[in-house]
Formats: structure tokens, C-alpha cells, sequence
């Protein structure tokens, strides 16, 4: 027996989230479902809410990941001064 329940969320993310089950071939209805299945299952939710997801999966914090970028950048703009970088034009 189904049972009929109304939420009240963010019109944008409704569309998006729509969007995104299309493209994965469900319907709003069957990500629900599964999410509450997920979550009897586990007696919590299925995921870990973060800002950056991310940062948990690899164990670092935010400041560690920005550092890591900003290092990744330099290294990029010092190569590209030194012409060490060559525009990728589509072809292998």
C-alpha cells in the first residue's frame, strides 16, 4: 500500500533534482522512495550532510584543500611562463 505525502521544497531544486532523475532513468518518486529506504535501513540518513563532501572522502580540511589548489595553480601559471604548457586542441 502506497502511502501519499506532500513536502514542501525549494521549487529550483525540485526542477533540478527532477532533471537529474531523468537522467539516470527514475522518476522523483523512486529517488524518494529509495532515500527512505536507505534511510530505515541505516536508522539515519544515507550520506554524511557537508558543506564539501569532498574534503570528508579524502581526509582533509578545507584549509588543506585550498592550500592544495593554490600550489596546483602556481605550479600551472610557473609552467606556463616557462612554456612547458601546450594548448590542448581536442586531438590526441
Amino acid at each position: 500500500m502506497n502511502e501519499q505525502i506532500r513536502l514542501r521544497i525549494d521549487k529550483g531544486l525540485v526542477k533540478e533534482a527532477a532533471g537529474v532523475c531523468r537522467e539516470i532513468g527514475i522518476t522523483p518518486a523512486a529517488a524518494v522512495s529509495m532515500f527512505f529506504a536507505q534511510m530505515v535501513k541505516l536508522r539515519g540518513l544515507p550520506f554524511r550532510p557537508a558543506h564539501f563532501p569532498a574534503l570528508d572522502e579524502y581526509g582533509v580540511t578545507l584549509a588543506q584543500a585550498t592550500a592544495a589548489e593554490d600550489a596546483a595553480l602556481a605550479e600551472l601559471t610557473a609552467d606556463r611562463k616557462a612554456g612547458k604548457l601546450e594548448a590542448f586542441t581536442g586531438k590526441l
